[in-house]
């Protein structure tokens, strides 16, 4: 069972764990391939070594405190990163508040008060990691340093399709471009969303069976345009359209027509997969 602590610095030492472990460190938004590879590495020299298997991350994305973006959209706002992280089999979650205060932090102290003071004895990272005031932290200074103190460094390289390193900007950027097809070579599945939707909504009476997806969180979002998607409930999976409109809608919903009702409740959360764009001139099958 994950145990997730939501940690703000300075640390408190009563918050810190006593327990030694193996900690992947990253903002993991997406929990692509790459960062898979990175996890299951950690959860590998944790069997090994007998060890707990601890991640740690960061709320909210730091361009969001640095460069003041707060409409920053996220492929896996932070409740869906936790649900990753669970069927990943991480023991421990550490979501360190991401402020001016920890930004500004030198990498000597991350060091001292999120590694050693959280008693992680081995750290696993990706090549690109950075860390600490103005990003100083890099790999190179992570396995100098730990040379002289009780912890070890695995550094995990560069993951690549199609000649591209799979990142979460890579990622982001395909589906806002609306090229939802393409992200399982990177997500290792289709993107998706988690929202609500309301009974009142659905017009069971027309013809066509239309909803309306609200949608908490801050997910990114495919361009405008027409989709094939999977729908989810707890009870059933459907198929259908999605319609993403432009500025003219709200940013927060997205309307569509479904293939088959879902039985539920007259709240329910459900899931929408994106499976693949659809061009206007067939849309006359589903009319």
């Amino acid at each position: 069972m994950l145990e997730v602590f939501h940690l703000a610095h300075p640390l408190k030492e009563s918050l810190y764990t006593r327990e030694p472990h193996v900690m992947a460190l990253g903002f993991f938004d997406g929990v692509h391939l790459g960062h898979q590879s990175l996890l299951k590495q950690a959860k590998s020299i944790a069997e090994k070594n007998k060890l707990k298997f601890t991640a740690m991350t960061f709320d909210p994305h730091p361009n969001e405190v640095i460069k003041l973006e707060k409409d920053w959209r996220y492929l896996t706002p932070l409740a869906l990163k936790i649900e990753r992280m669970a069927a990943i089999g991480v023991d421990k979650l550490f979501v360190i508040k991401f402020n001016l205060s920890f930004a500004s932090l030198q990498p000597s102290d991350f060091i001292k008060q999120y590694v050693l003071g959280l008693q992680a004895k081995h750290i696993v990272v990706g090549f690109d990691f950075t860390f600490g005031n103005k990003a100083q932290g890099t790999v190179d200074y992570l396995q100098k340093v730990s040379k002289y103190n009780p912890f070890d460094v695995t550094v995990i390289s560069k993951q690549v399709h199609n000649d591209e390193k799979i990142s979460s900007t890579l990622i982001r950027k395909i589906v806002s471009d609306g090229d939802v097809h393409l992200v399982p070579c990177y997500l290792g599945h289709h993107f998706e969303i988690k929202g609500f939707v309301f009974n009142s909504n659905r017009h069971k009476h027309e013809k066509k069976k239309n909803m309306v997806i609200y949608i908490e969180n801050k997910y990114i979002l495919p361009r405008p345009g027409i989709y094939s998607v999977e729908i989810k409930n707890k009870n059933k999976t459907c198929h259908g359209l999605f319609i993403r409109y432009g500025s003219s809608k709200r940013n927060d919903e997205i309307s569509g027509q479904i293939i088959e009702w879902l039985k539920g409740g007259v709240v329910e959360e459900l899931t929408v997969k994106f499976i693949k764009q659809i061009p206007f001139e067939s849309m006359a099958q589903y009319s």
